[in-house]
């Protein structure tokens, strides 16, 4: 049991609790996948053709999906099918499925996991300013990500990055305690700072 996960256990990237929700490999890279209810685990078996195969019909329950043995078992089953598509037929598939599927409109999530770089220049972020240009006066210009706003409200501003360990010391000496530049000085000569 671990207490920061919600007090149950891991096996991998899969969670127990909520099955069909994990990340998937792809021909090429990965997604994630999220079905929490029986309907969305039961639409991603007939989107995949595995209605039959799998028995889809007949699950009544999400119960057994959580048990860690059967974790075991559908993981390779899920990672083996979502390795023949791509990250974009995977979600292709998952939008048609909500249109003409057998359980329409109901569907799987499928979001393709991202590089660093194709998130920074998706649209949806670029408009909510959450990746940011910063002149940090120590690294200099970085790409800062920032907590999301509501679009209502005053976008936040970034002044710097990060600083240095003691960066900020001459400030803080002089501002609480009145040390100026020469009697710091001389404490640095002394070896006390």
């Amino acid at each position: 049991m671990n207490p920061r996960r919600g007090g149950h256990s891991w096996c991998g990237s899969l969670d127990p609790v909520l099955w069909l929700y994990c990340f998937a490999p792809t021909k090429d890279g990965g997604v994630f996948l999220g079905g929490l209810r029986l309907e969305m685990w039961q639409a991603f078996a007939d989107m995949l053709g595995k209605w039959d195969e799998w028995g889809a019909g007949d699950w009544t329950t999400m119960a057994p999906f959580g048990e860690m043995g059967e974790q075991l078992k559908w993981g390779p089953l899920v990672f083996e099918e979502t390795r023949k598509y791509t990250n974009e037929e995977l979600v292709t598939m998952s939008i048609e499925y909500a249109k003409k599927g057998r359980l329409a409109p109901i569907t799987p999530v499928v979001a393709p996991v991202c590089s660093p770089e194709e998130t920074m220049k998706d649209a949806n972020w670029l408009d909510r300013g959450i990746f940011t240009p910063v002149a940090d006066p120590v690294y200099g210009e970085l790409i800062a990500a920032q907590a999301q706003h509501k679009m209502t409200e005053t976008p936040i501003r970034t002044k710097w990055v990060c600083r240095p360990v003691g960066y900020d010391n001459e400030h803080i000496y002089l501002k609480y305690m009145g040390f100026g530049p020469s009697k710091l000085k001389a404490m640095k000569e002394r070896g006390i700072v």
